[in-house]
């Protein structure tokens, strides 16, 4: 029977809070997070756990993150940072039962003074017990963060146009700063027949990156010309101020 290989993933946000390890019954990679200054040099160091029954061959890649525009985050698979950041053990087998440790170096001052990212570990059987297998292969895939933060914070966003999608208004901002800090705040929706202020829930957005934040359904307003005035924080104090025009349809 031809052998297929099952990867199971195991992902953890960037911006979300992690537990100090991912994986368990396999694979492990400890810490889930590595948060350094973001000053050239070593950075930190992750350590991969085989505690499966078989030898593992074990991959590590540094990548960028891409967040759409819901907030999701997730790494780009398509991108690496390898040449921003260095990793003493690029690719090795890892024997049942053992660990190892790998270093993580940042090779020159990142753009803006920060850099996030996932670190992407893959482990999947080596070669020969794909052969000697005669069903399904599971790998794995832990996915980590890398958090180097700046040494002095840039808070500065931009909003963009109000839009309807789905029935949901949505004030697109985009974070121009280097800091991850959440962005909190609130919003008030003005129209001919009144209006409603809505609160802006703490959201984590990478820099360059432009999230959508929700204020509410368009259900049950009226048709006509609306003023969104959004008043956002970021870091404990207030990062801007803007004002919105929009029309309901």
């Amino acid at each position: 029977m031809l052998n297929r290989i099952l990867v199971p993933s195991l992902a953890v946000a960037a911006l979300a809070v992690v537990p100090s390890a991912l994986g368990a019954g396999g694979l492990a990679l400890t810490p889930a997070v590595v948060e350094h200054a973001a000053k050239p040099g070593t950075v930190g160091s992750i350590t991969v756990d085989n505690s499966s029954a078989v030898a593992l061959k074990v991959t590590v890649t540094p990548r960028p993150w891409k967040q759409a525009r819901s907030g999701a985050v997730a790494p780009d698979r398509a991108k690496s940072l390898l040449g921003k950041v260095g990793v003493s053990a690029r690719s090795f087998t890892l024997a049942a039962g053992a660990r190892k440790s790998v270093t993580l170096t940042l090779k020159g001052r990142p753009a803006g003074g920060a850099l996030y990212g996932a670190v992407d570990v893959v482990g999947l059987p080596t070669a020969a017990t794909r052969r000697s297998s005669s069903g399904v292969v599971t790998g794995y895939r832990l996915i980590g963060s890398l958090r180097l933060t700046p040494a002095s914070k840039r808070l500065h966003l931009r909003a963009g146009a109000v839009r309807v999608r789905g029935g949901r208004i949505v004030l697109p901002v985009t974070n121009i700063g280097n800091t991850i800090d959440p962005v909190s705040g609130s919003v008030r929706l003005t129209g001919a027949s009144g209006g409603r202020t809505v609160g802006v829930a703490a959201t984590k957005v990478l820099p360059g990156a432009t999230v959508e934040l929700p204020l509410g359904s368009a259900k049950g307003l009226p048709k006509g010309r609306f003023t969104a005035r959004a008043a956002l924080t970021q870091g404990g104090r207030t990062v801007l101020r803007a004002s919105k025009a929009f029309t309901l349809k």
